[in-house]
C-alpha cells in the first residue's frame, strides 16, 4: 500500500459496501502485524467499534423479531423459509457483522399443498401491522427493527419466460423439502442448499443489471459456497447456471470473489472481470423510490444506462430486457406460474 491510510475514507466505502464490522476485523489484523506501522487511530478505531456495535444490536433486534414471526407462522401450520439473511450470515466468522435491511422469507404449510403466503400476511394484520400487497412478487410489512419480503414468487420473472422456469424450479425444490432445516430451535428453515445457490446467484444478477453489485453481494456467495461446497450439487449447478442465462455474467463475478479473497491477484482477472470490478467499485444506480408508473420508468432507465452490462454480460441484449418490461407492464397484470 503506498502512501498513508485514509481511514475515513475506508470506513465510508466499508459501510457503502455493508460490511462495516468484517472490515474492522481485517484492521485490527492489519494493524496488529509488526510490519505495519500505519495504524487506525485509537480514537478513529473507538468510533468505528460504536457504529459496529449499534450493527450488532440491530441484528439482535432483527434475529428476535423474526423468531417471533416465524414462531406465530408455526402456531398456524406454517413454515418459515428464509432465502437470504441467516442464511448467509451464519457462513461469516462472525455472523452479527452481517447485517440485513430487511428479511426475505418464504411459507409453506405444514401439510398439504395450502397456499399460505396470503394466509401469511393476513396472520400479520391481525397481529396490528400493515401489509403492502402492491408488488407482484411479494408483500411487505414492518415488524419492531425489521421490513420482511414476504414473497409469493422468489425471482423477478415478470415477462420472462427462462425466469418463470426458474421460479418452477425453486418452488419444486423448496416444496419437496422435509423441513428438517431449522436454525437451532427456532421455527425459522432454511432452504434446501440447491435453492439458496440459485437464489444467491439470481439476486446478485438481478442486483448488477438494474443497480449495480457490491462487495457484500460477492463475499456473501463466497462465504455461503465455501460452507456448502460439500453440500452443493457442482455438476447440477453448472448446468442450470447455463440453463437460466447466468453463465457469462456468472464467471466474473464468481473470480471478482476469488479475488476478493486473495485466491487469485488482479492480473489473474479477464477484462470482463476487471468491467465488472468497475461496477462494484461505483456508485450504486438505485431506483428511485416509490410505485406505479414512476417505478417502471425508472426502471427502465436503469435497464437503458446499463446497456454495456447486457452487451457483456446477459444472455439477452438491452432492447430485449426493455421488450420483456413493457410486456410485463402492459400485459400481465396479475403474473402467475401457471
Amino acid at each position: 500500500m503506498s502512501g498513508p491510510v485514509d481511514w475515513g475514507e475506508v470506513e465510508a466505502l466499508a459501510t457503502k459496501q455493508g460490511l462495516l464490522g468484517v472490515v474492522l476485523d481485517g484492521i485490527n489484523f492489519y494493524t496488529d502485524s509488526t510490519e505495519n506501522t500505519d495504524t487506525i487511530s485509537y480514537k478513529k478505531k473507538l468510533e468505528w467499534l460504536g457504529k459496529v456495535m449499534l450493527e450488532e444490536e440491530r441484528y439482535a433486534l432483527q434475529k428476535k423479531a423474526s423468531v417471533e414471526m416465524a414462531s406465530l407462522f408455526a402456531s398456524n401450520g406454517i413454515r418459515t423459509y428464509v432465502l437470504k439473511g441467516m442464511v448467509v450470515s451464519e457462513c461469516y466468522p462472525k455472523p452479527q457483522y452481517r447485517v440485513s435491511a430487511d428479511v426475505d422469507c418464504f411459507l409453506l404449510p405444514d401439510k398439504g399443498d395450502e397456499d399460505v403466503w396470503e394466509k401469511g400476511n393476513q396472520l400479520m394484520e391481525e397481529a396490528g401491522y400493515k401489509v403492502g400487497r402492491g408488488f407482484y412478487k411479494n408483500s411487505s410489512f414492518s415488524l419492531p427493527g425489521l421490513t420482511v419480503e414476504n414473497h409469493r414468487f422468489m425471482v423477478p420473472f415478470w415477462g420472462n419466460n427462462c425466469l418463470r422456469r426458474l421460479e418452477a424450479t425453486l418452488q419444486s425444490m423448496l416444496k419437496s423439502d422435509n423441513g428438517e432445516g431449522r436454525f437451532e430451535d427456532t421455527w425459522l428453515y432454511h432452504p434446501p442448499v440447491m435453492v439458496s445457490a440459485l437464489f444467491l446467484i439470481e439476486h446478485a444478477y438481478s442486483h448488477f443489471r438494474h443497480e449495480g453489485l457490491t462487495w457484500r453481494h460477492v463475499l456473501d456467495w463466497m462465504m455461503f459456497s465455501k460452507k456448502h461446497k460439500e453440500e452443493i450439487d457442482w455438476q447440477t449447478l453448472d448446468a442450470m447456471i447455463d440453463e437460466y442465462g447466468f453463465r457469462r455474467f456468472y464467471d466474473s463475478y464468481n473470480r471478482l470473489g476469488q479475488y476478493l479473497l486473495g485466491e487469485i491477484n488482479e492480473t489473474s482477472l479477464t477484462n470482463l472481470d476487471k468491467r465488472m470490478l468497475k461496477d462494484v467499485r461505483s456508485e450504486l444506480t438505485l431506483p428511485k423510490s416509490g410505485s406505479g408508473l414512476k417505478n417502471k420508468l425508472s426502471i427502465a432507465r436503469n435497464t437503458m444506462q446499463a446497456r454495456w452490462k447486457y452487451s457483456y454480460f446477459t444472455e439477452i441484449s438491452m432492447l430485449q430486457a426493455l421488450l420483456i418490461q413493457i410486456k410485463g407492464f402492459l400485459f400481465i397484470k396479475n403474473p402467475t406460474l401457471n
